[in-house]
């Protein structure tokens, strides 16, 4: 058996030592068996990687996205568009006056606009009916408003703040809005209409009109972006940014015509766009909507026009000229083409001569009933501002010293609104009332009987301090040559205001042989009561006065003494002959009662 199994194990080892070629192995190549291609096929098929079954992808259905429809975007406004249509449409520039504004109101009434503050109604009242959105909220609050097609007036404090207020409403579709002139709620106040007081009244939707939406942000944007002072410029301050910023831009928006006829500012960067034309001509805009830019009329309302609708067009620095070219030139400030002044002086005081009622005085008392009444009359007080601070001063009184009268038209009211000016005592409310009549000012009294010293002692009453800043109303338009001549003749006014007691001029005429003597009073007082005595005596009746003129002396520096019953006609005259250039006149204080009572000598009056 052990023979058999070491058989077995010899016999296996051969087997593997043949297989493995064992010690048998020389270096001669051994041929590799040749295959038929039956093997070589199946050889290559089992060398090839066997491809994984695929296995079928079933897509899920795909969700149908539903896209939102998006928002148009907002049209830009029609800018252009609107403010051309404006522009062709204004009648009068959409201005209506303080008058016709009271006729509309009793016949048919307008939708009124108040775009003053809330605080300023719940202070000064308003227009009854009138409904109250302040300037800057006014696009703001479309709900309010009435028709497109619904008359509007719009009105503020004195006429700036509403005349923006009318651009926007006419580039939103309103088609009838015009601004109040004459002082704007100011000047209505001042000519007595009736105003509303105490609650103001609720705002009720009307949801009448339905503007552009567009248009409706674009003013929206132009509003809430109004400046502080509305845009106003002075025409001091102008002259002076005028020197500092020779980059200002100015544009003049009058007419053609208008300013050939009466010159223009002179600036490097001025140009010429009259406001009917703005639109078609915004090529000549300036490019950069940050440049400092001045525009100016004849008097403020068309630049203010002008102003707000470049405002509308992004315009960031654009200001108007309070008073226009009328109050820059008037005020002196240095002009082009300005024509030389023909302000007709003999015919002016010719009509205030001819007009005269009780040599335009009014007395304390009846003063006293005026201001007690439904239109008072507009009160100057003309003293200087340290008077009104130590003695008081007649309630709702406007001050401006006398010597500054002429420099503030911007202040005083309408040519027709009835002033009564008075001072101290009654001397420099006198020639105060000679300049305001000699500018066109058709009703100007002077407060007789003392004057406010009078007025206080008679009891009446008296508000101490200073009165508010005068209210801005630029209602009254004198020829600015009649402005010119009356600054020059207040502004030399002498000290002592061109009064001489009895005494010194009994002196003058003992030292001064040549001193001219002039007799205002009429022919029957002279008969009645005599003459002051005197080398060179003239009489000339004031009521004769300019078309005596031949009488008058021919030397202008000449010296002379005007005298009159008390010293109120001779302070006419004198203020008169003043105002032709006259440099050294005097007015008797106290008149021919006074150097009677002084105890003068007095002679009889002999008729040539």
């Amino acid at each position: 058996m052990k023979t058999f199994k070491y058989f077995v194990l010899l016999l296996i080892l051969g087997l593997l030592l043949v297989a493995c070629g064992g010690d048998t192995a020389t270096d001669e190549p051994v041929a590799e068996p040749e295959t038929t291609a039956v093997e070589e096929t199946e050889e290559t098929v089992a060398e090839e990687p066997v491809a994984e079954p695929v296995e079928e992808v079933v897509e899920e259905p795909v969700e149908e996205v539903v896209e939102e429809p998006m928002e148009e975007p907002m049209a830009e406004a029609d800018l252009d568009g609107a403010f051309t249509t404006f522009l062709s449409g204004m009648t009068g520039y959409n201005t209506i006056s303080i008058d016709d504004l009271n006729g509309m109101l009793a016949e048919e009434p307008p939708f009124l606009l108040d775009v003053r503050e809330v605080s300023e109604l719940e202070e000064k009242g308003w227009i009854e009916g009138a409904v109250n959105i302040p300037l800057r909220e006014v696009a703001d609050n479309l709900q309010y408003l009435p028709s497109f097609d619904t008359p509007i007036v719009s009105y503020c404090g004195s006429g700036w703040r509403c005349t923006i207020a009318l651009v926007a409403l006419e580039a939103l579709g309103w088609e009838d809005v015009r601004g109040l002139t004459g002082g704007s709620f100011g000047g209505w106040v001042e000519a007595g209409y009736p105003i509303a007081e105490g609650e103001i009244p609720a705002l009720v939707a009307l949801d009448a009109a339905t503007p552009d939406p567009a248009m409706v942000t674009a003013m929206q944007e132009m509003l809430h972006n109004v400046p502080d002072g509305f845009g106003a410029i002075a025409a001091e301050d102008l002259s002076v940014e005028l020197v500092e910023n020779p980059d200002l831009i100015l544009i003049d928006v009058r007419r053609a015509e208008e300013v050939e006829e009466n010159g223009y500012i002179d600036h490097a960067n001025l140009t010429f766009i009259p406001l009917e034309q703005l639109i078609e001509m915004s090529a000549d805009w300036p490019a950069d909507l940050d440049a400092p830019i001045v525009v100016y009329c004849g008097s403020g309302h068309r630049s203010t026009i002008a102003m707000s609708i470049l405002w509308s067009y992004g315009y960031t620095n654009v200001r108007s000229l309070r008073g226009g070219f009328g109050g820059w030139a008037s005020g002196g400030f240095p002009a082009v083409g300005v024509p030389e002044p023909t302000f007709d002086m003999d015919a002016a005081f010719t009509t205030f001569l001819e007009g005269m009622e009780g040599y335009n005085t009014i007395s304390i008392d009846d003063l006293n009933l005026l201001l007690a009444e439904d239109a008072p009359p507009f009160l100057l007080d003309v003293r200087e501002a340290s008077e009104l601070e130590e003695n008081g001063y007649i309630e709702g009184a406007v001050n401006i010293p006398l010597r500054e009268v002429a420099d503030h038209i911007e202040w005083l009211p309408s040519f027709d609104t009835p002033i009564v000016s008075y001072c101290g005592s009654g001397w420099r409310c006198t020639i105060a009332m000679v300049a305001l009549e000699a500018m066109g000012w058709q009703d100007v009294r002077g407060l007789t009987g003392g004057s406010f010293g009078a007025w206080k002692e008679a009891g009446y009453p008296v508000a101490e301090g200073l009165p508010l800043e005068p209210m801005v109303l630029e209602v009254a338009e004198p020829d600015p040559a009649a402005v010119a001549a009356m600054q020059e003749m207040l502004h030399n006014v002498p000290d002592g205001f061109g009064a001489i007691t009895a005494d010194d001029f009994n002196l003058a005429l003992l030292e001064n042989t040549d001193l001219i003597v002039i007799d205002v009073r009429r022919q029957e007082e002279l008969e009645e009561n005599g003459v002051i005595e005197a080398a060179n005596w003239v009489h000339v009746p004031l009521e004769t006065f300019v078309a005596m003129k031949d009488q008058w002396p021919t030397d202008m520096d000449a010296s002379i003494v005007v005298y009159c019953g008390s010293g109120h006609r001779s302070t006419i005259a004198m203020s008169i002959l003043w105002s032709y250039g006259y440099s050294d006149v005097h007015s008797l204080r106290g008149g021919f009662g006074g150097w009677v009572e002084a105890g003068y000598p007095v002679a009889e009056f002999v008729a040539p």
